[in-house]
């Protein structure tokens, strides 16, 4: 089955945004810093606002905030993978293996009304993803 989110207008298929290198569907504010695969340009979002992964059932879950590396040297800490930046110098003792976190949102994601935790809730057709003045939908098909 086939979810898609809807953005401005805009059907976004889920699984078209996965890849061997890309598990999770973040969605978020893109800044300097960071990068997001759905980015939104909206005040009332923030850059760890939530991400989109799937269950073993095959089925997507909705979490608030975002998995994101820890840079010892604070270079684009809010990278989703590993930067490379160090140009495989990295001080970090396991450049291959980096830290990851849990960043949470200021603003809660709140799915048909009811506030999500790093946990999550797995979407259904129909649903209302709401993020400040922002309300996303959601269809299966």
């Amino acid at each position: 089955m086939k979810t898609y989110i809807e953005i401005e207008g805009k059907q976004v298929d889920l699984e078209a945004h996965l890849s061997k290198a890309r598990t999770i569907v973040t969605l978020g504010k893109n800044t300097e810093d960071a990068y997001n695969v759905l980015a939104l340009d909206e005040d009332s979002v923030e850059v760890f606002q939530c991400q989109f992964t799937r269950t073993a059932e095959g089925n997507w879950k909705i979490q608030n905030g975002q998995w994101r590396t820890e840079c010892p040297k604070g270079i684009r800490s809010r990278l989703q993978h590993a930067c490379n930046l160090c140009m495989g110098r990295c001080v970090n003792s396991r450049p291959a293996h980096p830290t990851y976190s849990w960043r949470d949102p200021k603003n809660s994601t709140l799915l048909n009304g009811v506030e999500l935790n790093h946990e999550g809730m797995e979407l259904k057709d129909g649903d209302v993803i709401a993020m400040g003045h922002l309300h996303l939908s959601v269809r299966q098909s």
